[in-house]
This record gives structure tokens, C-alpha cells and sequence, in this order.
């Protein structure tokens, strides 16, 4: 039987659509491990998987990949970052060396527009590129949507480098290590907390206190603080954000948001949204992407903002492109919740048709290859640093996101020499 490994980076983003391919997979006889990316290197080939899903092709990945390839096991990229601007995407979340681009088989995307854009900028290759959807959306179409909502208006920040959880050493380096120079960091640091503040002052004057029903989603890598100490109004409520994004779109009828991909959800959700367009932008950074611009309002002011709310609350005007429209397919193909069998289906084709033997490349230093007790001390180490993380999840998140579609699938941890790994096994 064939393998397929799928790397995990952010649970609370990515867990539920990989499990879903996952559950693909496995009705296709395809063995199918789920993979903590904090511990790739310690386990991944230990698996001895014949593809592997990853979710970038950044030039941290690209050596590792590069191993992958000369091991004769295949590699696949579902690329989180879709909405991002191209510019942005081409100089920080794409590996500059061409000449490794060429060892990925599968290059998933969402729609023709970022199709033709990784083909016109010579990214990938046609062969490599596969249309399947959005594989994140899926559970947000088949979903039965809350009729009776419990906020007018999520408000969803994404300024995680103005207070960052992890610290903001730790936050630069992380810019640093996908090539940002340290001026760009600064001002992109700048930026993000003067519209932290800006999105304070706003919801202070205009929404505090007044008619609206108001839930405030704070972006998931961003401290808290800062807005609980500062927001006034009983008519505001704090998400604890440990859900999805879809679960606080349930509740709410408007999003109000700052050049966020939130916006692709909000439309999946048929939620309008409304873009914070009047504060300061970056060039690549953060001004709006073509989706954004074609599905999310783009009021001048603020004044302009609270006339589009009350437009929408007041029934008088609703989502500003309807999912139906050729537009919306031509950035995300077929809205019909079958993405991730498309992306399942198309990584069976390619472990069947790519016939090769794995025979993994020993003169490298990145992955462990053999079980021993000082590795399994070391990999005991970094697990115990994973689980202080929001990265951390385990068998039983899988499991219940497993029940959430009906599944009867089961899990187990696979073990090697008698050692169980973090890795879970969908059975």
C-alpha cells in the first residue's frame, strides 16, 4: 500500500482541511499520516511515506524538499497563502532558487488567477500546477449556517507584529529568515501598530456604546492586552479566537476587517465584509489583493464604513459580488466543498503514475533516518518545546475533527521500535 504524509503547520488554520484530504486519501487505499511540522525532520522519513504534502515551498523548505526529491519521494505544496499580494509572495514565501522549484509534482492552487500568475512569473510549470479549489473551505460550504445571529459586526484584527505572542525578537527573526531586510520589518512593525491603535479609536467613536452588537476577533498571534485594557463598551464582546474564523463568522452578519484573507472567508461564509481601507497601507505588504478588492467593500473613510454597516443591518445592499459570479470562480474554482477530494485524487494519480523506488539519500543532515536513544531524547526535547506552543495538537484533535463530518475513520500513533510518535495514522 501506498503512503502519503501530510505536514501540519498552524492546527487552528490548517488541521481540519488536511484531515479532510486525509479521510480522501484513506478512501482511496492510500496510508495516510498526519505530520507535526515541529517535528518533520524527527519523524517524516521514519514513516517512509512516497509523497508528502507540504504547506510552502519557502527557501527554509527548499533544501529539505530537495532532499525529499533525490530520496525518490514525491512531493506535493498546498500553499496556504493565496491572497497575498504577488510581489509579496514571489520575494518572501517562495524559494528564489529555480532550480529547486523543479522538485515539486504538485504545485495546488485555488483558481486560474493564481494559475496564470505562477505560470506567467515562471513560479512553476503548467505540469506541476493543479486547479483543485480551496480545500480550507470546504467544511465552511457543507456547514449548516446559524440563521440567528449573535453579533451586527465581527471585527477582525491582523496585527500580530504589533504585540506579538512570541515576543518581537523572535518575530523579526522570523521576517528576517524569509529575507525581509531590517528596515521593511521595522516600518512593516510600525505599520501594524499604528493601525492597532487606529482600529482601537475606531471602535471606541464610532462603535462603543451605539447600536451595534459587536464581537472582537483578535488575530491569533496577537497579545490581547492591548485591547481589552482600551475598548470601552458593554456592547463589545472578546473572542478567545481558539476556534476557526468560521465559528466567529457564524455568529456574525458583517465582517469589518484590515486587507485580510478573512474576507475569502467571509465570502465563503455569504458574510459581507467591509475593508478598514481608509488606514495607511504598505506597497506588497498590505494593500488589497485583486480577491480582496473584488469581494470586500472598500470605504474611503470612516464615516463611509459606518454607512455601509448600517446599509447592510438595514437589508438594503448585501454581499458586494455573489459566490455565483465567474469572477469568484476564476480565483477559487468550483465552490462545491470537493476540493480536498480534488487535491486527493490528484496525489493518487501521481504516487501511481511517478512509479519510482524510494532509496533515501543518506549524505544529509536535516532528517533523522534511524531510530536511536539519543534521537529519541532529542525528539522528547523538542516535543516538550512544541507543546508550548499554539502550533501543538494531537490524537485527539484529530479525532474530533473526525467527528465533526461523521467519520468512523480511527487514529493510532504509529510506533517504531516500540516508541509511539507524534505523527497520527488515519485508519
Amino acid at each position: 500500500m501506498k503512503k502519503a504524509a501530510l505536514i501540519v503547520d498552524h492546527p487552528s488554520r490548517d488541521l481540519d482541511y488536511i484531515v479532510d484530504i486525509a479521510t480522501n486519501l484513506n478512501n482511496l487505499k492510500i496510508k495516510t499520516f498526519i505530520v507535526p511540522s515541529n517535528l518533520r525532520h524527527r519523524e517524516l522519513l521514519l514513516l517512509s511515506p512516497d509523497y508528502v504534502l507540504y504547506p510552502n515551498h519557502r527557501d527554509y523548505i527548499a533544501e529539505e524538499v530537495n532532499i525529499l526529491k533525490k530520496s525518490r519521494i514525491l512531493v506535493g505544496v498546498l500553499e496556504t497563502e493565496q491572497c497575498v499580494h504577488e510581489d509579496f509572495f514571489q520575494d518572501y514565501q517562495l524559494t528564489k532558487d529555480k532550480e529547486k522549484r523543479k522538485d515539486i509534482e504538485d504545485f495546488f492552487v485555488w483558481g486560474e488567477y493564481f494559475s496564470n500568475t505562477s505560470i506567467k512569473r515562471n513560479w512553476y510549470n503548467e505540469n506541476q500546477i493543479k486547479i483543485i479549489g480551496s480545500p480550507k473551505h470546504d467544511r465552511y460550504l457543507k456547514k449548516i449556517k446559524k440563521k440567528d445571529k449573535d453579533f451586527d459586526i465581527l471585527v477582525a484584527t491582523s496585527f500580530p507584529n504589533s504585540s506579538p505572542i512570541f515576543g518581537e525578537k523572535v518575530n523579526t527573526n522570523s521576517y528576517r529568515d524569509l529575507g525581509m531586510k531590517d528596515e521593511h520589518i521595522k516600518t512593516f512593525i510600525e505599520l501594524h501598530k499604528e493601525n492597532r491603535q487606529n482600529t482601537i479609536s475606531f471602535i471606541n467613536k464610532y462603535l462603543s456604546g451605539k447600536k451595534y452588537k459587536v464581537l472582537l476577533r483578535v488575530h491569533p498571534y496577537e497579545k490581547k492586552n492591548m485591547y481589552i485594557n482600551e475598548i470601552k463598551g458593554e456592547n463589545i464582546a472578546i473572542d478567545d479566537s481558539d476556534e476557526t474564523i468560521f465559528h466567529s463568522l457564524n455568529k456574525s452578519k458583517i465582517l469589518l476587517h484590515y486587507n485580510s484573507s478573512s474576507c475569502v472567508d467571509a465570502q465563503v461564509a455569504k458574510i459581507p465584509s467591509i475593508n478598514m481601507s481608509w488606514m495607511r497601507t504598505m506597497k506588497v505588504f498590505h494593500e488589497s489583493t485583486e480577491i480582496m478588492k473584488e469581494i470586500s467593500y472598500q470605504p474611503q473613510s470612516e464615516i463611509e464604513s459606518i454607512e455601509l454597516i448600517d446599509e447592510i443591518l438595514e437589508n438594503k445592499i448585501s454581499l458586494k459580488t455573489e459566490n455565483d459570479n465567474n469572477t469568484i470562480e476564476k480565483f477559487i474554482y468550483k465552490l462545491d466543498g470537493n476540493s480536498s477530494a480534488r487535491c486527493a485524487e490528484i496525489i493518487r494519480q501521481t504516487v501511481d503514475t511517478k512509479k519510482v523506488k524510494k532509496e533515501i539519500f543518506k549524505n544529509q543532515t536535516i532528517f533523522l533516518t534511524n531510530f536511536s536513544i539519543k534521537g529519541f531524547f532529542i525528539s522528547l526535547f523538542l516535543k516538550y518545546k512544541w507543546m508550548k506552543t499554539k502550533k501543538y495538537f494531537n490524537r485527539k484533535d484529530i479525532n474530533n475533527s473526525l467527528d465533526k463530518i461523521g467519520t468512523s475513520l480511527e487514529t493510532t500513533n504509529p510506533k517504531i521500535n516500540g516508541i509511539s510518535l507524534s505523527s497520527v495514522e488515519i485508519m
